[in-house]
């Protein structure tokens, strides 16, 4: 790694031949952030193994302590929270540094406090939606208001009306991390909460992991997809244990180098192939366009087939995870067609704009429009290319994949997978060394 002009970039290793091995990605992102609200707000003792240690995690486990639960880590990948039985009895002022789902987690708990609360975070964050969330608290008896130009900061004014819950209605929101977010302090309602959703939800599965979290603790609650209705009966939770599957979105890169090299395996020991992670639907994504699915019940895992060819994906329940398939459809002999993306251009950075500039770049044929994306190799191999992420975690994991495979590829700012994955780096170098 070097620093040049003040930012820090690095060369891309590339792989030497056919890549065979395992990859250990961290928890899971998704998870580990639902079952840390859930245990805060529980009453008693709670522990969370094969937590992921992020940049993501770490800013909603200080807005969680903020309003005053009792989080520590006791290893690596462990957390003991204490909860607060369903009533924070802090507040104040919350970064969620670049983190989306941190920030409107913070806003749904920070309704349940007893104090007033700010929410703010980075230049970027200030520009992703927040008031659908704003909307939904509104519908509850919270007050909640701007505090400046941008969509946050956010100030978050508890009140008693929250309590009662109950049904709210709303129109399609632009995340469907609002919904999960209330969802999640539902069942400290004294009526719980129903939501009628007109107009459907983005990446609804997202939702439904939701639910699965709340079922598994023996809660009520379901999401109807069709109908637009969510409901949570009441029932406080009490302490509980869990362990963290493997994260998916992660895996989706060890999966797609897979997909591109001859006689390559990879596989993800502990991610189930049933897993309900929605970004586990990339790997069906690249058997569809070549693939081979060498998943066993514990682990997870693709292998070479064939080289990839053209088709149509609609990844619209797990756009995040497109940006691996379309780092493997750099290689792809006929195009790779991505519908479904309309939620990226309001992440980390615009995603689908991004990945056209750099896969470009390597030499990939790209085509775009507002929520789609077709892409098709080959590949350059002559000539470097530079890589901006623009703090972008999976932009980073992409381009480390298109490099291992062309060569050449070097990633500005490769610190930036410290969102998501912060050993990355060491753990794909690794899967590459024969």
């Amino acid at each position: 790694m070097s620093v040049t002009g003040g930012l820090t970039k690095q060369l891309v290793p590339k792989s030497a031949g056919p890549v065979v091995g395992a990859l250990h990605p961290p928890g899971s992102k998704s998870l580990t952030q639902r079952w840390l609200l859930l245990a805060a707000l529980a009453e008693g003792e709670s522990v969370i193994d094969n937590a992921l240690r992020s940049d993501d995690v770490e800013a909603l486990t200080m807005a969680l302590r903020m309003l005053g639960a009792v989080i520590r880590w006791t290893g690596h990948d462990s957390l003991e929270v204490r909860g607060v039985a369903g009533t924070f009895p802090g507040g104040g002022r919350i970064d969620a540094r670049e983190g989306g789902t941190p920030a409107r987690f913070a806003m749904a708990a920070a309704a349940l406090a007893t104090r007033p609360s700010v929410i703010d975070g980075s230049v970027r964050l200030r520009k992703r939606p927040m008031q659908d969330g704003v909307a939904l608290l509104h519908a509850l008896g919270c007050i909640a208001k701007r505090v400046g130009e941008g969509e946050l900061p956010l100030e978050i004014t508890p009140h008693a009306a929250v309590r009662n819950g109950g049904e709210i209605s709303i129109e399609r929101p632009a995340s469907s991390q609002f919904l999960s977010a209330v969802a999640l302090i539902a069942p400290w309602m004294k009526r719980g909460l129903t939501v009628k959703v007109t107009g459907g939800v983005p990446s609804s599965s997202y939702v439904d992991l939701t639910m699965q979290c709340l079922r598994s603790l023996g809660v009520t609650a379901s999401w109807n997809n069709e109908s637009g209705i969510l409901h949570v009966e009441p029932g406080p939770l009490k302490g509980f244990q869990v362990r963290v599957e493997p994260d998916a979105s992660s895996a989706a890169y060890g999966f797609a180098l897979a997909a591109m090299i001859p006689k390559s395996r990879v596989w993800i020991p502990g991610l189930r192939s049933d897993s309900a992670q929605p970004d586990l639907q990339v790997l069906r994504a690249l058997v569809s366009l070549g693939a081979k699915d060498i998943s066993k019940p514990e682990a997870a895992g693709v292998a070479f087939g064939e080289p990839l060819h053209g088709g149509l994906c609609d990844a619209s329940l797990w756009p995040d995870g497109s940006l691996a398939v379309m780092a493997a459809a750099a290689t792809a002999n006929a195009p790779v067609e991505i519908r479904g993306l309309s939620t990226l251009a309001g992440k980390e950075s615009d995603r689908i704009e991004s990945m056209c500039v750099w896969l470009r770049d390597a030499g990939a044929c790209v085509e775009r429009g507002p929520d789609w994306i077709r892409v098709q190799g080959p590949l350059s191999t002559q000539g470097e290319i530079t890589v901006a992420t623009h703090r972008d975690h999976r932009l980073a994991m992409s381009a480390a994949v298109v490099g291992a495979v062309r060569g050449g590829v070097t990633v500005m700012d490769p610190a930036c997978v410290a969102k998501s994955w912060p050993e990355f780096w060491p753990s794909w170098g690794k899967l590459l060394t024969p």
